[in-house]
């Protein structure tokens, strides 16, 4: 079932997982950021 495991294909394929990575730190960077402007701007003022 794995005897035709190919570590450098693994290798290659870390860009591609850490691109993966960074883009879904970014999105959630995006939500957190987004959630902080619209509670900042739709809170009630005491």
């Amino acid at each position: 079932m794995f005897s035709d495991f190919n570590a450098m294909n693994f290798i290659y394929n870390l860009k591609y997982m850490l691109s993966g990575m960074i883009a879904i730190f970014i999105v959630i960077g995006i939500i957190i950021l987004a959630t902080l402007l619209i509670n900042k701007l739709f809170t009630a003022k005491k």
